[in-house]
């Protein structure tokens, strides 16, 4: 049994029905990861094999399912098609279906849910062409931001001042990089990312998630400087270690500062 708004309810079909909202939350993100970077509609035109063109018809375009039964390969030129759209798909089902055991089937669940596909998303999206698209960034932070207002994620005061403080922090970052170095050392979408994490985090765990990232970055550029590698000839961009660390503040992140405030006062 698991309890919704709407009573206690047997748990197997709350699961089974979060499953497929996963899957198709993770059949999206797939439109995301493919679409934004190359400024596409997210509407038109409707799903392609991209190899022959064709439009994939509805029943072909079932997440996970419909991979499985074609067996990876398009039904009109039968070319393959790539494993990250079953791969993403599984994972967000997994993950909606997390985030409901561990926050409950209500706003949490849902928020949470979608928090945590959209940062796969992000992250996948940054390795590929350095970049945090507004359209992934914003939603998320009006999805926390309205439950921390009408739910019960944070109080709204807190998420606001979280939201401002990851705001700021990275808009410092941002223009002080440039006045120093020359040249951006944070984009805009970092920026986004700071607010729509605070609104999630509240201030403190903001800070500390941003001091995580940093740690998490500045221990892969030694091992990036000692294999003398990088992607795509740079370094490793910032915002897969914002997410990392955005997850473990959520799961862990008072923890760290209360063991942090026993240190300095035993």
């Amino acid at each position: 049994m698991i309890e919704t708004p709407w009573g206690i309810l047997p748990a197997i079909p709350i699961y089974i029905l979060t499953a497929i909202l996963g899957a198709s939350f993770g059949s999206f993100a797939n439109v995301l990861i493919y679409r934004l970077p190359a400024e596409l509609s997210l509407v038109t035109p409707p799903s392609r094999c991209p190899s022959c063109e064709s439009r994939i018809a509805w029943y072909d375009n079932v997440p996970i399912l419909s991979w499985l039964f074609l067996g990876g390969k398009c039904r009109s030129c039968k070319a393959p098609v790539s494993i990250q759209y079953v791969l993403i798909e599984a994972a967000s089902t997994l993950i909606s279906v997390f985030a409901v055991w561990r926050f409950g089937f209500n706003y949490s669940g849902l928020a949470y849910g979608l928090l945590f596909i959209g940062l796969l998303a992000l992250v996948i999206i940054d390795l590929r062409h350095w970049l945090l698209p507004f359209a992934i960034t914003i939603p998320l932070f009006f999805v926390g931001l309205a439950g921390s207002v009408f739910f019960d994620l944070l109080p709204w005061q807190a998420a606001l001042i979280g939201a401002g403080v990851g705001f700021g922090v990275f808009l410092v970052m941002m223009f002080g990089g440039k006045l120093i170095f020359g040249r951006e050392a944070m984009g805009g979408g970092d920026v986004v990312f700071g607010a729509m994490a605070g609104v999630f985090l509240g201030w403190q765990l903001t800070l500390l998630m941003i001091f995580i990232a940093s740690l998490l970055g500045t221990f892969m550029a030694l091992i990036m400087l000692i294999l003398r590698k990088g992607v795509n000839g740079r370094s490793v961009p910032f915002g897969p270690f914002l997410a990392v660390a955005l997850v473990v503040c959520i799961f862990a992140g008072q923890a760290l500062v209360d063991w942090y405030i026993g240190v300095l006062r035993p």
